[in-house]
């Protein structure tokens, strides 16, 4: 029987960096405004897996066999942590999300005027601190990719309710909207360490097939997941109107008359909210999330969408072949099997 991997495990090399991740947040978005310092440590109350900060340290420790700690690169790393949320607090603004690691969004208990704000008061402070603790080609590499997380949000918002959506575009959006920013986060720790370009290259490939694994799985775990542990409303990407791989696989498996009655519960979903968006739960959208899953399941959707993570992870894998056996190599090998766990 094989292993599970968990992030303690995958975090040893770098459990002293966290650490220093939360108080170093709180450093940076310290403020005299009492509703800004009300809202901020409410939504990093609640902690994710931290995986920006974790790939940005992992990639500085990459060809070494342990990582001195530097206040720049805990910053650095917190500073991306803090980019990571101001899009999340927007995201959740967009798709009217009730729950975000399972406590209600910003917008839910403060309304979308705060949650607007205090995303732009975030992606302002992460801005300043990734300039303050990164150099001249970390910072030019991080407005690139900001530039192209915002892009990625509009192409999602455009082809919300396009059933027609292919494959290579799903694969761009989530490339532009979660890959690319890991990427970054990997790509500027081995910069900030002195990595070549050539590894630093490596890494944001690395970072790039990471992502849209990563992606891919919670896409499959908005169908599958256990809500406790998600952290999320379940069949919150229906009911804010946005295809994800195992719908855009059962639209083309399915014949016209089956895609004509899927289309129409998913816009059911959407009007009704999944399986209880904003924390309701009425009977109809509860039963035709399970008709809609039902399907997904019947045609194998989430089986062929995991495959397509799988393929991602190996080549993630082969990125880290430059690289010599160090324990952050390891992690970040680790990491692959992680994702792929979650989605079991």
């Amino acid at each position: 029987m094989q292993k599970t991997v968990s992030l303690q495990e995958i975090y040893a090399p770098i459990e002293r960096h966290l650490e220093a991740v939360p108080p170093a947040i709180l450093e940076i978005l310290s403020s005299p405004n009492e509703l800004a310092h009300d809202v901020t440590r409410y939504f990093f109350s609640a902690l994710g897996k931290l995986l920006r900060p974790a790939l940005t340290f992992l990639g500085a420790g990459i060809k070494g066999d342990s990582l001195e700690i530097s206040a720049r690169l805990v910053k650095l790393g917190s500073a991306f942590e803090i980019f990571h949320a101001a899009t999340l607090i927007h995201d959740d603004i967009i798709d009217s999300a009730y729950l975000r690691r399972n406590i209600p969004t910003v917008n839910v208990k403060w309304g979308p005027e705060v949650a607007v704000l205090v995303g732009d008061y975030l992606h302002n402070h992460a801005i300043e601190a990734i300039f303050q603790n990164g150099n001249e080609k970390i910072f030019s590499l991080f407005l690139q990719t900001a530039g192209r997380v915002c892009d990625g949000e509009i192409h999602e918002l455009k082809e919300k309710d396009n059933y027609g959506l292919t494959e290579a575009e799903y694969f761009e959006i989530i490339d532009k909207k979660t890959a690319v920013l890991l990427a970054c986060n990997a790509a500027a720790g081995a910069m900030l360490a002195g990595s070549s370009p050539e590894e630093a290259e490596a890494l944001k490939r690395y970072g790039h097939a990471f992502g849209k694994a990563f992606q891919i799985v919670d896409d499959c775990l908005d169908f599958t997941g256990e809500q406790h542990e998600f952290g999320k409303t379940l069949g919150a990407d229906c009911a804010a109107g946005v295809l994800t791989l195992p719908l855009i696989r059962l639209t083309q498996l399915v014949d016209e008359k089956k895609k004509s009655e899927t289309v129409k519960i998913f816009s059911a979903l959407e009007l009704g909210g999944c399986a209880g968006n904003f924390g309701g739960k009425s009977e109809m959208s509860t039963s035709k999330f399970q008709t809609l899953l039902s399907m997904i399941r019947e045609y194998g959707t989430i089986e062929y969408s995991m495959e397509r993570a799988r393929e991602f992870c190996d080549q993630a894998r082969l990125e880290l072949s430059v690289f010599k056996q160090s324990p952050a190599r390891r992690s970040l090998e680790l990491l692959l099997d992680y994702v792929l766990e979650r989605g079991r």
